[in-house]
């Protein structure tokens, strides 16, 4: 993602310029543009992938380190709506739009875990 963000930055600062790096590869400096595009776009995709996987993976180890506490709500008739609010009150959420985008993805990670 480094390399690709660098790529993107150079031909982006340099397109267009006769004497860029970029004309070893490419002789025209018309396809600049499309190099700049393309490498911005896959940063950009790159970027999405790797915060969705993060975002995921906090999740997923907030419940794995919280099983036997969601276990023991369960047991006692606790909802997953329920359970997410306990957890994320212990965090120390309580409101607005954060917490309520926690709540939303940490329910959807409970109703995975059994």
């Amino acid at each position: 993602m480094v390399l690709i963000g660098l790529v993107a930055m150079y031909s982006l600062l340099n397109a267009g310029n006769p004497h860029s790096l970029l004309r070893v590869v490419l002789p025209d400096p018309s396809d600049d543009v499309y190099v700049a595009v393309i490498s911005s776009a896959l940063v950009f995709i790159l970027g999405f992938v790797v915060f969705y996987s993060r975002d995921r993976e906090g999740f997923i180890e907030l419940v794995e380190l919280n099983q036997e506490k969601i276990r023991n709500l369960r047991k006692k008739g606790k909802t997953d709506v329920e359970i997410a609010e306990f957890i994320l009150a212990a965090m120390g959420s309580y409101g607005g739009y954060k917490h309520n985008l926690a709540r939303k993805k940490l329910i959807y990670y409970l109703t995975q875990f059994r």
